[in-house]
């Protein structure tokens, strides 16, 4: 089996350098198919109404992107193992010479599929868990999952279960955490929003207790995949007191729709079709898009921050592990 195109390695690191610099993208996301074998309550990203994007169309996508100069493309759905292309459409962009990943519930997950598709160069994965015990709601847990996590867990991919706090999930968030810490497998947790907009509202108190407490557990060095900085962000938004920010979305990161349109993120209106971007379309949207105030795209805020507030990011990450440096050297002292 061949090693996994790591996109944090050592050799992607250095290759991602030059981006902090230029005006070129990082990654992108094209969008494989509308179709999902789950049906999450809070999920707004599939319609089985629709089907899956021609294997042609998403070749040509691929081909755009590399000519665009960007490092990393995620093939997303919907539920991308539902392509029936995933394979070649994944070695295609490998052989683009970028690496690439997913985000899979997980269920359509076997030993033999992900041989295979980190045989063909998949250096990132993420598997989506809500709760311990399913529900209707929320069908993605890790009773029913657990398997394939530890299955690609021992993998050498860029790994991680993603969570969303969310009414239903509230109080399955500090066990579902400590149950990865358990495993050693690193947890990223969201802010559920409706469509792109976070939504004010009588849980937000609660929702603010648990990112205090996953700031403290990632303080202590539990494998808590969110900066210390989008932790804040979310502290601030639902505390009423934004930050003034720049999206980079369309400049560092996009999305390319099921119907081949370029997007900021998946949650905005098309810009125009994918096709006619130009490499100077994307130099000229470095600027505000104008939804910055109540935005909840975790991977936009995530990739523009360090960008558009970049001494802030510095400035808080350091603070925050000298924090937990401090605490560990005094509970090693008692």
């Amino acid at each position: 089996m061949k090693r996994a195109h790591n996109p944090v390695s050592l050799s992607g690191i250095l290759k991602g350098i030059p981006r902090g610099f230029d005006a070129k993208p990082i990654w992108a996301q094209i969008n494989v198919t509308w179709r999902c074998n789950l049906h999450c309550h809070y999920c707004t990203e599939y319609d089985n109404r629709k089907g899956d994007v021609p294997a042609s169309a998403i070749y040509s996508r691929i081909d755009r992107c590399k000519e665009l100069g960007v490092l990393h493309t995620d093939l997303i759905g919907g539920e991308p193992l539902l392509h029936p292309d995933i394979f070649p459409l994944m070695r295609h962009v490998v052989r683009g010479g970028m690496s690439t990943g997913m985000t899979t519930n997980g269920f359509l997950l076997s030993e033999d599929k992900l041989d295979a598709l980190i045989d063909l160069g998949m250096g990132r994965i993420q598997i989506s868990v809500d709760c311990l015990n399913p529900s209707p709601e929320t069908p993605k847990s890790l009773r029913t999952l657990r398997n394939k996590i530890d299955m690609v867990a021992r993998r050498g991919l860029w790994f991680f279960v993603a969570a969303v706090l969310c009414p239903e999930t509230l109080d399955e968030v500090v066990p579902l955490a400590e149950h990865c810490f358990e495993l050693g497998v690193p947890i990223f947790f969201s802010v559920v929003h409706e469509r792109g907009r976070l939504q004010p509202g009588p849980l937000d108190e609660r929702y603010l207790e648990k990112l205090r407490w996953l700031r403290q557990k990632k303080r202590e060095g539990k494998p808590i995949s969110n900066p210390y900085y989008l932790i804040r962000y979310f502290e601030r938004a639902l505390a009423g007191r934004p930050m003034n920010w720049t999206c980079l979305g369309g400049n560092k990161a996009f999305y390319v729709s099921p119907e081949g349109d370029f997007q900021y993120c998946y949650h905005v209106a098309p810009l125009r079709p994918f096709a006619e971007i130009t490499a100077q379309d994307i130099r000229s949207l470095r600027g505000r898009k104008g939804c910055e105030d109540g935005c909840g795209v975790d991977c936009m805020i995530r990739t523009s921050l360090p960008f558009s507030k970049r001494a802030w990011v510095i400035g808080h990450e350091i603070a925050e592990r000298v924090r937990g440096l401090a605490k560990l050297r005094l509970n090693l002292l008692r």
